[in-house]
């Protein structure tokens, strides 16, 4: 299991199935949809959080193997 930390919430990576990136102007919002998840109602993120969790998952894609 892979957590990450973002704001108040700690999400496992490998339970993502996939993201939405929303952005109106400036405003930048995520929704991430997580598999296993009854209903599957997604969890959204506001634009600083958001942030975090782009950069995170951008230095995920570059680190070496």
């Amino acid at each position: 299991m892979h957590f990450v930390r973002i704001g108040n919430r700690a999400f496992n990576l490998d339970l993502i199935s996939h993201c939405e990136v929303q952005v109106w102007h400036d405003a930048m919002s995520v929704k991430i949809y997580m598999t296993g998840a009854a209903n599957n109602t997604p969890v959204v993120l506001n634009e600083e959080e958001a942030k975090q969790l782009w950069k995170y998952i951008e230095y995920v894609a570059e680190k070496p193997v």
